[in-house]
């Protein structure tokens, strides 16, 4: 095996899609190259499809696999990846490659020991940078735009291996050993509920779970996820905010959200002694320049704190779509910006006696890469779309990027 190929994740670990398609990570979905659809496929022959099996030959021969370019990339630049991180925590997945693989890429055991099961896209908010694949609210507003026709508003997936999702689970629940919960909005759904209560019931507190949760709220049907937060082990429960912008921009760019309830939320997560909070910041071109007052007002609050020596939030570069990246912002502006970053890393570092140049690493090299005028343009184009159909005024909210508007025109 070529170590800087290999991949731990397709030898334990299947991504449902809320439409029943199977990615093998969820970092791969944009390249829409499925493992296979629960809708017609059994797990078994979704686990040793022909793409999940020339997905592993690939990685075997030291090939770096198209669909599994947002790690490859980030590595080349900050030499930190998903895979990277995977690799280190699953070391023994990795010693049994040899062991249970063929020369097909066929694999005889199937242990799901990291679970990212998506059964709905059940979500109240219609973030800018998402859409309908992962957001109920959004299929109104994208039928608006044309960009899909027929699809039903919530999507669900009612079985797998033509038993009920909570069989499934029961199932796989004494293999488990890190969970994802992301949406949609996971603490909207049935099933992560079901999960939850699966693990609370077995005591497997030993499981690492991992929430992607946009903070709305923490309530379901009566229960609060709080009484099951706090039964976790110390090292084994992380919940990643997602926190793109604060107050008015957040409630525009993460279209539904109510800032004050989000921020309140905020400040009762770190009410938790057991918990890693995480933020994590989606930086585009609407928000890049902002970082620093995104980030010194989670300090205020407490969620980046000094237990975690101010280093407890990541930022999540967002490479597609191409109108929502950073290289639309003109080169004069990106430049500019890019100094802003490094000042404030610098006078954020010495305040707090830490580091977090690591953190932005990424960020920086693609604020130095060319303007993308097409991307640009396109920019406009939907910025303008999505006002009309929302009765939004985007460049009211984020007066930064109007300089796009007056260059680039939009298609009428």
């Amino acid at each position: 095996m070529k170590k800087d190929t290999i991949c731990a994740i397709p030898w334990m670990h299947l991504n449902f899609e809320p439409n029943g398609k199977v990615v093998p990570c969820c970092l791969t979905s944009t390249h829409n190259y499925f493992a296979g659809d629960l809708n017609t496929d059994s797990i078994e022959e979704i686990w040793n499809s022909e793409n999940m099996k020339s997905l592993r030959l690939q990685m075997i021969n030291g090939e770096q696999p198209k669909i599994c370019s947002t790690c490859f990339n980030k590595e080349s630049v900050t030499g930190l990846s998903g895979r990277i991180h995977n690799n280190k925590a699953f070391p023994q997945v990795l010693e049994r490659i040899p062991e249970i693989t063929d020369e097909t890429g066929h694999v005889s055991e199937m242990n799901l020991l990291y679970w990212d099961f998506r059964f709905s896209n059940l979500c109240n908010l219609k973030c800018r940078s998402c859409g309908p694949r992962y957001s109920s609210a959004w299929v109104p507003d994208a039928k608006k735009l044309g960009l899909i026709s027929d699809q039903d508003k919530v999507w669900n997936i009612d079985s797998v291996d033509d038993a009920n999702n909570f069989d499934f689970l029961t199932e796989q629940i004494g293999v488990v050993e890190k969970i994802y919960f992301a949406g949609g909005e996971p603490l909207m759904m049935d099933e992560h509920w079901q999960i939850l209560e699966l693990l609370d019931k077995n005591k497997r507190h030993d499981v690492k779970i991992c929430y992607n949760t946009n903070c709305t709220t923490f309530t379901y049907k009566n229960k609060d996820v709080f009484d099951y937060w706090k039964n976790w082990n110390a090292d084994k429960l992380e919940i990643w905010p997602s926190i793109d912008e604060i107050g008015h921009r957040a409630e525009l760019i993460r279209s539904g959200t109510v800032w004050s309830r989000v921020e309140n939320n905020l400040k009762r997560l770190t009410t938790l002694d057991n918990t890693l909070i995480k933020p994590g910041i989606t930086v585009g071109a609407w928000n890049v320049f902002r970082l620093p007052e995104i980030i010194t007002h989670l300090v205020d609050i407490g969620v980046i704190n000094s237990e975690r020596h101010y280093q407890n939030f990541f930022l999540n570069l967002i490479e597609m779509p191409l109108h929502y990246n950073i290289t639309i912002l003109p080169d004069k502006f990106k430049n500019k910006t890019k100094k802003r970053l490094i000042k404030f890393i610098g006078s954020f570092n010495k305040k707090y006696n830490t580091d977090i140049r690591e953190h932005f690493t990424q960020i920086l090299s693609e604020l130095s890469k060319d303007h993308n005028p097409k991307a640009a343009h396109r920019f406009v184009t939907m910025t303008a779309k999505v006002d009309s159909v929302r009765k939004e005024q985007f460049y009211d909210v984020v007066p930064e990027l109007k300089m796009l508007q007056k260059a680039y025109a939009p298609d009428v």
